[in-house]
């Protein structure tokens, strides 16, 4: 890898904490809907990281997914539980973002919000 590879992983993992503390201020507001948006996006953010040690650039939620699969959990690489926090979370996020009828709670927010940090931890291992 070049060194503005590394610098994309950083930018990616930077972002990753960043989402993850908005995650944090948001759950303690009392913003489920939006807490487990952010939650979701620092998971997101962790996984382009790791998927840029293998020269991948996925540009679509699906495509991450596929991937990142493909890539570090069919080997066993990476604990499957812990992508699974990843694939419910971008269920869950699709509904904050298009359903207004659904309704969270602050359960779901803690939830997803200590979902990212365990899956971040993961990613960091692996970095």
């Amino acid at each position: 890898m070049d060194n503005e590879q590394y610098k994309k992983i950083d930018a990616e993992l930077s972002l990753a904490r960043y989402e993850l503390k908005s995650a944090k201020i948001l759950l303690d507001a009392g913003q489920y809907r939006d807490s487990i948006t952010h939650s979701y996006y620092a998971m997101y953010s962790a996984s382009k990281a790791l998927l840029l040690t293998k020269d991948y650039a996925v540009k679509t939620h699906e495509g991450l997914v596929r991937v990142f699969g493909r890539e570090f959990i069919r080997d066993g690489d990476f604990d499957s539980e812990i992508f699974g926090y990843l694939t419910d979370a971008r269920a869950m996020r699709r509904d904050t973002s298009y359903d207004s009828l659904a309704v969270f709670y602050n359960e779901d927010a803690e939830e997803k919000f200590n979902n990212a940090e365990e899956f971040i931890t993961e990613v960091e291992k692996f970095l």
